[in-house]
């Protein structure tokens, strides 16, 4: 493509965000040269003894939110970012951890009052309980709104897990919303995780009528293809 003769003399100006070029799209370089590695956060990486060990290799900065520590889950990182909604994410993270010594707390207390043959199956680790209990609150269905002659109807179809799980997390904080005043938050989030662990609660009800809702609507399924 050939430039305006008005534009030629700005071709050998070392600075380039002084040429003014509408047709082009302005992109931000990374501070890093092509030689650099991208940083490795995986933490099963270090402890497989697979990770080549080259010094003279220099590597990028990681991003400051991931990190390889032992306790960093991606899923609690998510879960605390939905939480946080006025930007105190210190005092979110404190709320988050509360709760994991609720959670643990209750299931060593039911763990030691359960007979020596069921002590196996009751769960202690609060960091299963919480990734099992979104499990059973992601819905596999929804309902999307859809026009047909001048008409809306709510249409069933099946949700990308992405979505699911946002609507689990959503769900829980909701129902902790709902719960009295006078109840500390690590309290009612323990309390609805531990319900959803176990397949019960207000969440795990409010999946199953999604699931009736899109079960009724099922007549109109075949609008999802437009």
């Amino acid at each position: 493509m050939a430039l305006p003769t008005r534009l030629t003399g700005l071709l050998g100006m070392t600075r380039a965000c002084e040429i003014y070029l509408p047709w082009f799209t302005q992109i931000r370089h990374s501070r890093y040269a092509p030689t650099f590695s991208p940083p490795v956060v995986d933490r099963k990486e270090y402890e497989d003894g697979t990770l080549p060990l080259d010094i003279s290799t220099p590597v990028k900065a990681a991003v400051g939110d991931i990190t390889s520590a032992f306790s960093y889950d991606p899923l609690v990182h998510k879960f605390i970012n939905i939480m946080n909604k006025k930007g105190e994410k210190e005092i979110v993270t404190k709320i988050m951890n509360k709760t994991f010594e609720l959670i643990k707390s209750k299931q060593v207390e039911k763990y030691n009052r359960a007979p020596e043959l069921e002590r196996s199956s009751v769960e202690t680790n609060p960091r299963v309980i919480f990734k099992r209990a979104i499990e059973n609150s992601m819905p596999s269905m929804g309902l999307v709104t859809i026009q047909r002659g001048g008409k809306n109807y709510q249409v069933p179809s099946p949700l990308k897990e992405k979505r699911q799980r946002f609507l689990a997390m959503k769900w829980i904080l909701a129902e902790c919303e709902k719960k009295p005043l006078k109840m500390h938050m690590p309290e009612k989030l323990s309390q609805e995780l531990l319900d959803a662990f176990h397949n019960e609660g207000n969440v795990v009800k409010r999946k199953h009528d999604l699931h009736k809702m899109c079960e009724a609507n099922r007549a109109y399924a075949h609008f999802r293809w437009w």
